[in-house]
């Protein structure tokens, strides 16, 4: 069962506040000498560390984040560029490629359901079997092509070196479909926390300001990893990659369909 960012974020959430409660709490049950000066000067020298640490982490796991968001991003423009580039191959060739590209369009149609669904409950599938089978078809179609002169084997040559990097970027979007970041490393992120924000509240003064700062802080703390978690999964986290450039070629190819139907 994969979990989604809010599901991540919301216990992280919890656990950051409540950590923040329990120091709270615990601060009236100690004794005097435990909250000296001294104890506190300690205490907030070590929990600097803690925060520090924590903080270079953090801000790792969104650059992290924000590069394989970029990638992933480029990939889909790539794909885009060879889709579009494959039909004017097919288009120059001639009309005995009219099938190629219907089944060129369908495959776009396909690939865009798969990665930016139209319907309320559709599910992103980077790695569709229909949708790969239909781009097959189209390489096998390629192949079957009996050119008739030099520029015509010039094409079909590469409208199927078109269709193997559209391919290869399908594979490539397949690849860096996976989680960069490893939930351990979540959890051990959050401990930390947990223990930081626990001394934030062993020191506090017990008031609704205080409680109500608190809990901001946390929140902001838990929209951090929602943000790393959402740009670690931009096929189906809160932050997608830009559909325009695969919309605009299969828009494309539509409007030539039209042309040759006329």
């Amino acid at each position: 069962m994969t979990l989604t960012s809010v599901e991540i974020a919301l216990p992280i959430l919890c656990i950051v506040f409540g950590s923040a409660i329990l120091g709270l709490t615990v601060s009236k049950r100690l004794a005097p000498h435990h909250l000296s000066a001294e104890a506190k000067a300690t205490i907030t020298v070590a929990m600097a560390v803690v925060g520090t640490m924590t903080a270079v982490v953090i801000g790792f796991l969104i650059n992290n984040a924000n590069t394989s968001f970029k990638s992933r991003n480029s990939a889909v423009a790539v794909f885009s560029a060879d889709i579009g580039e494959l039909d004017s191959l097919l288009r120059r060739y001639g009309p005995q490629t009219d099938p190629i590209r219907k089944a060129v369009q369908r495959y776009t149609e396909l690939k865009l359901e798969d990665l930016f669904p139209t319907k309320a409950n559709g599910r992103r599938d980077v790695d569709s079997p229909t949708t790969a089978k239909v781009l097959d078809d189209v390489q096998d179609q390629i192949l079957a092509l009996k050119p008739g002169d030099e520029r015509q084997r010039w094409l079909s040559a590469q409208a199927l070196a078109a269709s193997v990097r559209v391919s290869a970027a399908q594979s490539k979007m397949l690849e860096e479909n996976t989680n960069t970041v490893p939930l351990p490393f979540v959890g051990a992120v959050t401990l930390w926390l947990a223990v930081l924000y626990a001394s934030f509240g062993l020191f506090a003064p017990r008031t609704a300001v205080t409680v109500i700062a608190l809990f901001l802080s946390a929140f902001a703390v838990s929209m951090a990893f929602k943000l790393v978690l959402d740009l670690d999964t931009p096929f189906a986290g809160g932050i997608h990659v830009t559909p325009p450039p695969i919309h605009i070629s299969s828009e494309s190819l539509h409007d030539v369909l039209q042309m040759i139907r006329k």
